[in-house]
């Protein structure tokens, strides 16, 4: 990797953890944000009467899994 582009990438990551440390980035608020998000979208699905249960168990698959949140190796397939 590019020497600058390390050098920038640490001094950015050491910028952002003071940041958060001295609550200059109201990390709760980010987070709750897309947590409500991210909750809305999946009472919607399960609202839809359209969708059948598996349809609507892969959406809110998908979704978690755009949020990079690991759903496991249950449905892997």
């Amino acid at each position: 990797m590019n020497l600058k582009l390390e050098l920038i990438q640490k001094h950015i990551s050491q910028m952002v953890k003071q940041a958060l440390e001295n609550n200059i980035i109201d990390y709760n608020a980010i987070a709750d944000t897309n947590a409500i998000i991210i909750l809305d979208k999946i009472k919607r699905i399960i609202a839809d009467d359209a969708l059948s249960d598996f349809d609507a168990i892969e959406e809110i698959v998908c979704i978690l899994e755009d949020n990079n949140i690991d759903c496991g190796s249950r449905h892997d397939f």
